[in-house]
Parts: C-alpha cells; sequence; structure tokens
C-alpha cells in the first residue's frame, strides 16, 4: 500500500485539476472566465480580510478550511452558475457523490475530515458554514461587480434575480448584510 505521502502528494496532483474548472463570471480586465482556484483563493483572502468583522465565537480556522475545499467537488460534478436553474436542481447529488470519490483518495483521517467538513457546509446549519456559504455567494456577487456585470447582462439575469439570490444568505450577521447591500447597490447599476 502507499504511504501517506505518497497518497497526500497523489491527492494534491488530482486537485490540480481545480485550476482547470471554468466558471461563468470573467476576471477583471481580462477575457477568459475565473477558474475555481482562483475564485476559492480570492473568497479565502475575503474571508480572511473581514475576520475581525465576524462573529467572535467562530472557529475561524475551520471557516478557512471550508472555504478552501468547498468547491473541490466540482472537480468531478463541474460548476453550476447560480442561474443555471436546471442544473442546480442536481447539483446537490452530483457535488455529494464527487465529494464521496475525491476525498476517498485521502488517508482515512484526513478523508473522514474533509467529509465531515463537506457535510456540515451542504447541511448549512452551524455558524461556520453559513458564514462560508454566505461569502462564497457574496463573492460571485463582488466578482460580477468589479468585472462589469458582462456574464449578467449575456445571461440576461436581472435585478430581481439577484436579489432573490441574495436572500439565500439573508441571516443574522450584520456584516453579511452591510456586505451584500453595497456590492447589490452595485450589481444594480450595471444591468437593466
Amino acid at each position: 500500500m502507499d504511504s501517506r505521502t505518497d497518497r497526500l502528494l497523489s491527492f494534491l496532483e488530482e486537485i490540480d485539476k481545480y485550476k482547470l474548472i471554468e466558471r461563468e463570471i470573467y476576471l477583471k480586465g481580462r477575457p477568459q472566465k475565473e477558474n475555481d482556484a482562483e475564485h476559492t483563493w480570492h473568497m479565502a483572502m475575503f474571508l480572511m480580510l473581514f475576520e475581525k468583522d465576524l462573529p467572535k465565537d467562530l472557529d475561524f480556522l475551520k471557516v478557512m478550511k471550508m472555504a478552501l475545499i468547498h468547491d473541490l467537488p466540482e472537480i468531478y460534478a463541474g460548476d453550476t452558475y447560480a442561474f443555471d436553474y436546471e442544473g442546480r436542481k442536481t447539483k446537490k447529488d452530483r457535488e455529494a457523490k464527487a465529494a464521496k470519490r475525491l476525498y476517498s483518495q485521502l488517508p482515512q483521517d484526513l478523508s473522514e475530515e474533509f467529509t465531515a467538513l463537506f457535510d456540515e457546509m451542504e447541511e448549512n446549519k452551524t455558524h461556520e458554514a453559513k458564514i462560508v456559504k454566505a461569502f462564497d455567494h457574496m463573492h460571485a456577487v463582488f466578482q460580477n461587480s468589479i468585472e462589469g456585470g458582462k456574464i449578467l447582462r449575456e445571461k440576461n439575469v436581472t435585478k430581481e434575480q439577484v436579489d432573490e439570490y441574495r436572500k439565500r444568505d439573508s441571516h443574522e450577521y450584520p456584516i453579511v448584510n452591510e456586505i451584500y447591500s453595497k456590492l447589490l447597490e452595485e450589481i444594480k447599476k450595471i444591468i437593466n
């Protein structure tokens, strides 16, 4: 059997594919779209920069771990655009199967940890999961805002659809509501 080191290196090689998963959001000032790795890095920075504004009782290491692994199953499941209503119908099932396939490649302790983090994110009941999910969604709004909303216009996304998207994360965290309000003001200026 492979050593732990071999399995970890093999997993790192497998998740290098993450850089190839294209999202439906353009990069600012570039003709290409963002990939999952760019999204995850930027979202983790978003969380880190707002750490002092988040609830003090959060397990921030858990938040960062969730942020870093939250989209890894998309290596096999692909990215599902927020306004792809048909794709969203099967997203949860596709990503759960992909997570099981991907995380089973890790040594047992890490497989269990990654699976537990992924499941916690999917259940969206803990403070950590809610914050990560909200920042994940806010990052998409932020990226659309800074690049000028090109994909929103291409896909004919309306202000009402953006408002509905935002309501998925309407909850008890004042900083989430404050950031969303600012981002949505900008988005509404650039889409019809």
